[in-house]
């Protein structure tokens, strides 16, 4: 028996960039020392991983079938609707457009331009209510990750008690540098997991925004390693927290190790549903896995004390009835949570 329910959306990937065969930027090895020196390279040049340029690709055929595939492959995996988390590249949307002029995508793609390749006069030309195709907002790119020990943190690691993580940018320069894309509407969503970076991002919002904040609903991207006080902020600011389900598992270990104590009050994402933030949620891919399913089962059923959320609210976080539907082989609500992976996906509907 299938079950029919809102589609899964994933708001912050970077499929377009995988799917065109981009290089990771700090090189071929996913080792944290290697992330953790190219973080702290990109912070010695003044400059964020949002404005890193990539090797530029060549508009051709060859481009837009790549950009095909993966987005046919986030389809039968069940998404209706992926939002690209910092396109470096404009021959990206480009291609995009090529193919959209051919008829409806894959899935419905959202993209939220890198800071460094962000233009507000070729974002405006671009912006045409395309329910397939849209340029939604620019990503900034606060600090580091956990993993490496990059985030910025109010308090130093416990395993790294010398290091406090690297800021990539400050509340002043994140409000100046944000303001003409909050002023001509456009959404905001920079990548913040540290608490020191959280509270740097908040204090940006509120300085650009004020009272309005919840109106333009700024985002921040990851929000790992909360405090109470954050959360607080965030709910009444306005600001929406899109979250990874399956970092609470995959970074336990870490978490436990770099943070102490302090990785009781990290991945709540309950707690923030608690205060009222909204939260949606992203794979990261390729740092996850795109397929939600995969994502679902990590959000709901955990793994050792990793956070957990009910099927219900795991669901509300992951989908999007707007954007589509997705039919699936089995209920979710009936399945053991640590057995959600296993669904199949017997189709997708994305909302046109």
């Amino acid at each position: 028996m299938t079950w029919t329910g809102p589609g899964f959306v994933d708001s912050h990937c970077h499929l377009l960039r995988v799917s065109a065969g981009a290089p990771a930027p700090w090189g071929p090895s996913n080792d944290p020392e290697a992330i953790a020196t190219w973080h702290h390279r990109v912070l010695d040049r003044w400059s964020t991983p949002m404005d890193e340029p990539d090797q530029p690709a060549t508009v051709d055929d060859r481009l837009r079938g790549a950009l095909e595939r993966g987005l046919t492959r986030a389809r039968e995996l069940g998404l209706v609707e992926v939002t690209e988390a910092g396109m470096h590249d404009w021959a990206h949307h480009e291609a995009l457009l090529g193919l959209r002029a051919r008829g409806p995508l894959p899935v419905r793609v959202r993209l939220l331009v890198a800071s460094g390749a962000a233009d507000l006069g070729r974002m405006d030309r671009a912006r045409t209510g395309d329910p397939w195709l849209e340029i939604v907002g620019v990503k900034f790119y606060a600090d580091g990750w956990l993993g490496p020990r990059t985030c910025a943190v109010s308090q130093p690691f416990e395993d790294e008690p010398d290091d406090a993580g690297v800021l990539f940018l400050d509340a002043e320069t994140l409000a100046r540098r944000l303001d003409p894309y909050a002023e001509a509407g456009w959404t905001v969503a920079t990548h913040a997991i540290g608490d020191r970076a959280i509270e740097a991002v908040l204090d940006a919002y509120e300085k650009v925004w004020g009272r309005d904040c919840a109106e333009a609903a700024p985002r921040i991207e990851h929000a790992q390693v909360l405090r109470p006080d954050l959360v607080r902020r965030m709910a009444e600011l306005g600001v929406v927290a899109c979250i990874q389900p399956g970092f609470a598992v995959s970074d336990l270990a870490s978490a436990r190790a770099g943070l102490g104590e302090r990785a009781e009050d990290a991945y709540r994402w309950d707690l923030l549903l608690d205060a009222g933030v909204r939260v949606i949620s992203g794979s990261d891919f390729p740092i996850e896995p795109l397929a939600p399913l995969a994502g679902l089962e990590k959000l709901a059923a955990g793994a050792g004390s990793a956070p957990t959320l009910p099927v219900d609210q795991a669901l509300a976080v992951m989908t999007d009835e707007a954007a589509g539907t997705v039919v699936l082989s089995d209920d979710p609500h009936g399945v053991a949570e640590d057995e959600l992976s296993s669904i199949e996906v017997e189709d997708t509907l994305p909302a046109g």
